[in-house]
């Protein structure tokens, strides 16, 4: 009994030691962001104070108030956040409102049943542990954790069913835009391991006959290498041309102070460095072989020549390039490529292949897109294997943290640990609570960039996939290390003693101590609901890299120009892994020790808070996925509730309760019937858009979109005829039984209730595009009447009648009225960047002395490069005040 009670102490002490560093914390940087967001707005609101960021993405001004902006943002109209977030910001925020409401539902009816049966569970248990599960003796006590299981897990499922109903919809309404639709991304196929045979323009154009334009990839790996290597060297130039011009008038500062003589000529660098001190390169990266060369003449020369010789490759282009066989296919709409992207599946000539599209040129990860499928295949089980192996590896530090959360546990048999029983019982906290969570948030930190290049080494093909593979990878290192081996060696360790004494015990103790493992993870999402939440919102690494780092880093205009202009950019794949292991804890720990939920919904609805502002205020948006990791992540659901039903069958299994366990493995059948069920329903329509919905403006051709099946159906027989009739007529999907038709309607007001008022009285009118009629009966929502029924009510109609609610029609009513503008027809060809890339343009800082002005005059005829939009002041130090030279805006979405 002392005993327990001791471990008792030390549970309750870790997680009092938790909560009060991370309430500190917390109110620190909350302390931070409220006193310093008016000030440093460069750090906390550059999206309102950048000139760089296009006029659209422009962050309207903050109402006073400390967090005023919260109100204010949640006040605007949904399109509001979808523009100023963008979808994936959108989405992801979506993501932790639904967990979050999802805690919230389940708390609400689990926690009255759970804590009353655990608490008179009769197993003398204290702390957190009473209202736990290891608390329960009774074996008909379980049935209430079964039939709490079915119900909270069935709600999950459903939200799941719901919301990708939803992303379906949202999707496929922004792919029907103006503003989508016109883009070269959303009208371009993209065809990887395209057979020899069919890789002529002649034998392309047969098999699509709407094709405007193709462009194949070719090796240009040599010319790659060639562009490599003059970046490297002009960048060194630039470099040191800043670096010496800065360095000569510092010297001629101190001379004026000192009065010295000053060094004349005063426009020459040797006046004032010597030329043996003059910098030098060697074209070899490997240290002590080569010959020195003079970098600001030889080198000069040699990027010089670099240019004619690129220039020249260039110039061979396409006809110098061998064919890799992959193939980019423009069209003229783009429904004409939906046609042809769902047709690809059923070509015989194209088994082997695969599509892509909605992915700009930019995207492309060009040195992927030749390779063959079998170079493909190896590449990518090569990356796979690393990553496993790291998986594997990466689980011994792991569980050394896993170990360190329950180290007092050890203590008794591992003699040289006794001294820890002697600590206070805040330090104890805070080595088994806040130690343990802190260096395994740091570990994890250490991984995404790793799995990211692992993805382009495993044959990613664009931005966009990379970004998937991220999501996936990390994910699952997300639930293997932190939640598995985390787990199991936190709850090995609470039961090592009593397993030396006696090994039969093995299994029953370690079911009995899983329920106490759930304490860890109390103080992790103290961790990340508190700290880490608070920290984004203190910009904690922008005011590091601004004031601190920048200073010593920024040494060049161009440098400068990038730290200031420049916003940072989430990655979602990551973002929605780290977060996807809450949802996953959630889910296991929900029923087991539910306590959990309260600290998880806390942490997605702080996160969120945090999140709201960053995304609208000082996060610039990133590759365009369109949403796409919220599906992913969605689906990756599953494996919480997967991994929370095994558990708990476990739990059943270890005392005999067969009947308890038929009832769980009975869930578990249902939730791998809903996956896979949903999977088929959905994955086929994620990509896709169905013909039916899609209207050819110079046709005239009306659009309805299939609610009942959201196109499913469409999509199938569309792809089964492209390559039969040669091109689909979508005119027969107008037809359709009224009950499954939906209008097509654009969002031009800025208001959702004005737009869904619209959809319901243009019936038949001819709408500005992309418009079908409103099918007779059909039930649309009124916002009119939804304004009058109760919250709840509507909140219910809402959640069960997504269909209606959540309908396509609703989606576009909610979209910014922007993209219903569709983009100007542009240049952009899908060209490997490395046969269109300009030469690099050089920019340095003019000087009072005309130092800049010979060094442009010296490099007149061989490189670019300017003096123009920078400044040396008379410490040596540069800045900048314009752009540099070779600076082009960018418009985003």
């Amino acid at each position: 009994m002392a005993s327990s009670q001791q471990q008792s102490s030390s549970s309750v002490s870790a997680f009092v030691s938790a909560l009060i560093l991370n309430l500190i914390i917390f109110g620190v940087f909350v302390s931070i962001f409220v006193a310093l967001k008016g000030k440093y707005t460069r750090v906390y609101q550059p999206r309102a104070t950048v000139d760089t960021v296009p006029p659209k993405l422009k962050a309207d001004p903050q109402p006073k108030g400390a967090f005023a902006w919260v109100n204010y943002i949640l006040s605007k109209p949904e399109s509001y956040v979808i523009e100023k977030a963008g979808i994936d910001g959108y989405f992801f925020l979506r993501y932790l409102v639904t967990f979050a409401s999802i805690g919230l539902v389940g708390g609400l009816f689990l926690w009255p049943v759970l804590f009353a049966v655990n608490a008179t569970g009769g197993a003398n248990q204290s702390g957190f542990d009473i209202i736990s599960y290891s608390n329960n003796l009774g074996r008909w006590r379980s049935f209430a954790h079964v039939f709490c299981s079915w119900l909270f897990f069935g709600i999950v499922i459903y939200t799941i069913y719901k919301e990708l109903i939803y992303y379906t919809s949202f999707r496929h309404a922004i792919q029907t835009t103006p503003y989508y639709s016109s883009l070269l991304s959303s009208r371009t196929l993209f065809i990887d391991n395209l057979p020899e045979e069919i890789q002529d323009e002649a034998t392309l154009h047969r098999l699509f006959p709407a094709a405007v334009n193709i462009w194949y990839t070719r090796d240009t790996k040599e010319l790659q290498k060639l562009i490599k290597k003059r970046g490297k060297l002009s960048g060194k130039l630039e470099g040191s041309f800043v670096k010496l011009i800065g360095k000569a008038i510092k010297l001629r500062s101190k001379a004026v102070k000192k009065n010295k003589p000053l060094p004349e000529p005063a426009n020459e660098i040797t006046s004032y460095i010597p030329q043996k001190k003059l910098p030098t390169y060697k074209d070899t990266w490997i240290p002590f072989i080569g010959k020195k060369k003079d970098l600001l003449t030889t080198g000069v020369d040699e990027v010089g020549d670099y240019n004619e010789k690129i220039n020249k490759e260039q110039l061979n282009y396409p006809d110098g390039y061998e064919k890799t066989g992959s193939v980019f296919i423009e069209f003229a709409s783009h429904l004409e490529l939906q046609r042809a992207y769902q047709g690809v599946p059923y070509a015989k000539e194209l088994k082997y292949s695969r599509r892509f599209t909605s992915s700009a040129p930019e995207d492309i990860v060009w040195e992927n897109s030749g390779l063959t499928a079998k170079a493909r295949s190896g590449k990518r089980t090569i990356a796979a294997t690393v990553l496993t192996l790291t998986i594997i590896f990466w689980a011994i530090p792991v569980a050394v943290v896993g170990f360190i959360s329950n180290i007092n546990y050890l203590t008794s048999k591992l003699h040289f640990l006794r001294f820890i029983n002697n600590m206070p019982d805040v330090l104890m906290g805070i080595i088994t609570a806040l130690l343990p969570t802190i260096a395994l948030a740091v570990l994890m930190m250490l991984l995404p960039p790793f799995i990211r290049k692992m993805g382009k080494v495993g044959g990613c093909m664009t931005a966009q996939s990379v970004d998937h593979w991220t999501q996936q990878w990390f994910f699952a290192f997300q639930v293997v290390q932190v939640f598995l081996v985390a787990t199991c060696t936190s709850a090995a360790a609470s039961s090592v003693t009593q397993v030396m004494e006696d090994p039969s015990m093995a299994m029953s103790l370690l079911g009995q101590k899983l329920p106490a493992a759930s304490n860890f993870y109390i103080s992790y999402m103290l961790l990340q609901g508190l700290s880490i939440s608070s920290g984004a919102l203190a910009q904690i690494v922008g005011l590091i890299l601004s004031f601190i780092l920048g200073r010593f880093l920024d040494n060049t205009p161009r440098k400068k120009w990038n730290r200031y202009n420049t916003l940072g950019t989430p990655s979602w794949g990551t973002s929605y892994a780290a977060f996807g292991l809450f949802t996953v804890i959630m889910l296991v720990y929900s029923i087991i020790s539910p306590i959990i939920i309260a600290f998880t919904t806390i942490a997605y609805f702080l996160i969120y808070i945090a999140y709201l502002y960053n995304l609208n205020y000082v996060l610039d948006h990133t590759v365009d996925n369109r949403g796409r990791n919220y599906p992913l992540a969605l689906f990756e659901v599953f494996v919480g509730l997967y991994v929370a039903e095994f558990c708990l069958i476990a739990l059943f299994v270890m005392p005999k309760n067969w009947a308890c366990v038929v009832l769980e493995a009975l869930m578990v059948a249902v939730t791998v019937a809903a996956h896979l069920y949903m999977r088929w329903k959905f994955e086929p329509l994620l990509e896709t858009v169905p013909v039916g919905a899609i209207k050819e403006v110079s046709g005239g051709q009306a659009g309805a979109y299939p609610m009942s099946d959201q196109g499913l159906r469409q999509i199938r027989e569309e792809g089964e005829n492209y390559f039969v009739s040669g091109s689909s007529d979508s005119s027969k999907y107008v037809e359709n039984d009224s009950a499954t038709k939906q209008p097509f309607s654009p969002s031009d007001t800025h208001t959702a209730a004005t737009d869904l008022e619209k959809i319901a009285t243009l019936d038949n009118e001819e709408r500005p595009f992309n418009q079908a009629t409103v099918a007779e009966g059909q039930n649309q929502l009124d916002p009119r009447k939804y304004a009058s029924a109760s919250f709840v009510k509507g909140y219910v109609d809402r959640y069960f009648k997504p269909r209606q609610y959540l309908s396509f029609n609703y989606v576009r009513s909610i979209l910014p009225a922007s993209w219903q503008t569709p983009v100007a027809k542009s240049n952009d060809t899908y060209k490997d960047p490395a046969v269109t890339l300009d030469e690099p343009h050089l920019w340095i800082a003019k000087d009072s002395q005309g130092l800049s002005t010979s060094f442009v005059e010296s490099c007149q005829g061989k490189i670019l490069i300017s003096d123009e939009n920078a400044v040396v002041e008379e410490n040596g130090k540069n800045n900048y005040t314009g752009p540099p030279p070779d600076y082009t805006p960018t418009e985003k979405a």
